[in-house]
């Protein structure tokens, strides 16, 4: 029956609904007088003419001042404790009124009502007004809601950002419990919010016990690495979870205060970023025109975002894809304060390098434009060398000659002891900015040439990690090179970051020394396990590993073999000895020669000629004597 009338009542138009609302209000404030009066008086009161009227004030008086504060437009479903604050101040001030015209009557000779009437009324009003909204809210979710599953939710973390959660969650539904763990052992035992507060030692067996399924981090204050391990604990205990973000992200936009997202692969990592520094941001960049290569790219697109934010005059975004150009072209559009150029063409075009930069007058150069894929240039190898050696070559020889003060070459840990036809030419683009910077020092130009190195970013086009995600997707199988094949990761935003930075440290004589066209090493963190990359992916994906311990699990995971040209193990530097520390914590520079003997210009017509005949083994010859590449490349 009362099941009835409520999906009655909620199929009412608004209209209806307020009418409805404001007559229960009525009856309301007449029964507070008259129960204030039983109440003083312990029996039912039989009101004489005056005070009938009284009775009949209360309500003529409260529902207007109940509309001024906007209870008649709020929706009875939504009532939360804001409202029972409006209501108290409603109400408080129906009863100072109510209680005016009390005195009113009096003066005119009528019964006295008691003053212990005057403030039941007050107590009574407030508790039959609230009481009904809260009670009308329950029966409307109660009896209009779809049946749900009850759900057991975990909060790691009890601070401000555990407590309100754990709270807001608590109030939204009473099919929600709430189990809450924090690592702060002066809490285990205590009680907030009518939450327990656990040790974290506890966590399998209250798992376990409680059927838990979801978990929430919250842990805001924690640095990355605690935040990685306890994402890591709760996975593995086969719990989905999801994390409250860091303050800075929610400082600088990336997610609103309220925003529970997703646990990301980045925040299994572990890596602290530093934030940075606003000068070294600046120094090449802020008031002057700045030349990205690739700009379509993972590196270079991130690149321009980070640019258009430190205030350069002039952004020039050059890339050979007509599409790529046009993504990062129009996703900068609504950026103001800046030029914008976009550039189609190739960096092998000597002559529009040396146009581009004359006509813009280039500042500061990043040569972010590369072939990366390692088995694509391997089957390529002419192109990838073009592309690369060539293009590095033609954009450094156009900086040179023209009135560009910094260069920065993007490089790869796989230019280290390079096994690779892609890592053995962009070894040829370091030593090719180096023979740059050597000629610029010898001119006393001034120029900076600098090449900055680092190894996988998350979410780039050759990453592992987009395609892992596709397997996962259409349900495996992932496919690993290896079991044991490592790799460095870090984000594209912090790699964009420190490679504007290491361009301003270039700079700085204290930095680069008296030896040009230093290597800089961005601090990549440990190296991560594949496999173990693999297997936090699909748990992050609330699946688990199909292998021997679990034959049932949903996504296996396969060895396929190291592919042409690929290592088990990259390598930042060829010697640990060679590397020395900067002013930024996350950036090293590296004193690494070249070759003795070697004459850029020789090696440079050499390699033309080569790639003109096709020559595929003197190519690979080639790349054994000049870059140190291994010979199972063949």
């Amino acid at each position: 029956m009362i099941g009835k009338l409520i999906h009655w009542l909620a199929a009412r138009d608004r209209r209806t609904k307020q009418s409805i609302l404001v007559g229960f209000d009525f009856i309301l404030f007449a029964c507070a007088v008259w129960f204030g009066y039983s109440i003083r008086f312990n029996v039912l009161y039989s009101p004489d003419i005056t005070q009938v009227l009284l009775i009949l004030a209360a309500p003529a008086i409260g529902i207007p001042i109940m509309s001024a504060f906007g209870l008649y437009t709020s929706v009875t479903r939504y009532v939360g404790e804001h409202a029972l604050w409006t209501i108290f101040k409603a109400v408080g001030l129906t009863a100072v009124v109510w209680t005016a015209v009390a005195f009113l009557v009096r003066i005119e000779g009528s019964t006295a009502v008691p003053r212990t009437v005057l403030v039941l009324f007050w107590l009574l009003s407030l508790l039959l007004v609230a009481g009904f909204r809260y009670t009308s809210r329950w029966l409307i979710l109660e009896f209009t809601r779809e049946p749900t599953p009850q759900r057991n939710i975990l909060v790691y973390g009890a601070g401000d950002a555990g407590r309100q959660i754990a709270a807001t969650l608590k109030q939204s539904s009473y099919r929600i419990a709430i189990f809450q763990v924090d690592d702060d052992s002066t809490l285990w035992g205590a009680t907030i919010g009518g939450i327990k507060i656990r040790n974290p030692a506890e966590l399998e067996s209250l798992v376990s016990r409680n059927n838990i399924n979801e978990a929430i981090v919250t842990m805001r204050s924690a640095n990355t690495a605690r935040r990685a391990e306890v994402v890591e604990q709760l996975t593995g205990l086969g719990l989905r979870v999801r994390i409250l973000p860091a303050f800075v992200d929610i400082a600088d936009g990336k997610h609103t205060v309220d925003l529970i997202r997703d646990v990301e692969i980045g925040d299994l990592l572990g890596r602290d970023a530093v934030p940075p520094e606003p000068g070294l941001m600046a120094t090449n960049t802020r008031g002057k025109c700045v030349l990205v290569t690739g700009a379509g790219g993972s590196i270079g697109s991130e690149l321009c975002r980070q640019l258009s934010a430190v205030g350069v005059s002039r952004l020039i975004m050059m890339d050979s894809s007509e599409f790529a150009l046009y993504q990062i072209d129009r996703e900068l559009a609504r950026q103001t304060g800046f030029e914008k150029v976009p550039v189609l063409g190739s960096v092998t075009d000597a002559a529009l390098m040396r146009r581009v930069m004359n006509e813009n007058k280039v500042h500061t150069v990043f040569h972010a434009a590369a072939y990366k894929h390692v088995p694509l240039v391997e089957a390529n190898p002419f192109e990838g060398v073009k592309n690369n050696a060539f293009g590095t070559y033609a954009v450094a020889s156009a900086a040179f000659e023209s009135g560009v003060e910094v260069f920065v070459l993007i490089s790869t840990d796989k230019a280290v002891r390079p096994s690779s036809v892609m890592g053995a030419s962009k070894r040829l683009a370091e030593l090719i900015v180096q023979d740059f910077a050597e000629k610029a020092r010898l001119r006393n130009s001034g120029k900076v040439f600098c090449a900055v190195r680092f190894g996988n970013v998350i979410g780039s086009s050759g990453s592992v990690i987009p395609l892992f995600k596709e397997q996962i997707r259409k349900g495996g199988p992932i496919t690993l090179t290896h079991a044991e094949t490592t790799r460095y990761f870090m984000s594209i935003e912090e790699a964009a970051q420190l490679v504007i930075q290491a361009g301003s440290l270039a700079r700085r004589n204290d930095e680069a020394g008296d030896f040009p066209g230093r290597i800089f090493l961005l601090d990549m963190g440990q190296p991560v396990r594949i496999r173990d990359l693999a297997v936090k992916m699909v748990q992050l994906s609330n699946l688990t590993v199909c292998d021997e311990a679990n034959p049932n699990g949903d996504i296996v995971i396969q060895d396929v073999g190291l592919r042409p040209g690929e290592k088990l193990h990259e390598e930042l530097f060829f010697s640990v000895e060679a590397a020395s520390p900067t002013s930024h914590q996350k950036i090293s520079v590296a004193a690494e020669s070249a070759p003795e003997g070697l004459d850029i210009e020789q090696m440079y017509q050499e390699l033309k000629q080569l790639t003109s005949e096709e020559d595929h083994p003197g190519l690979l010859s080639f790349l054994r004597r000049v870059a140190g590449m291994g010979a199972k490349c063949e």
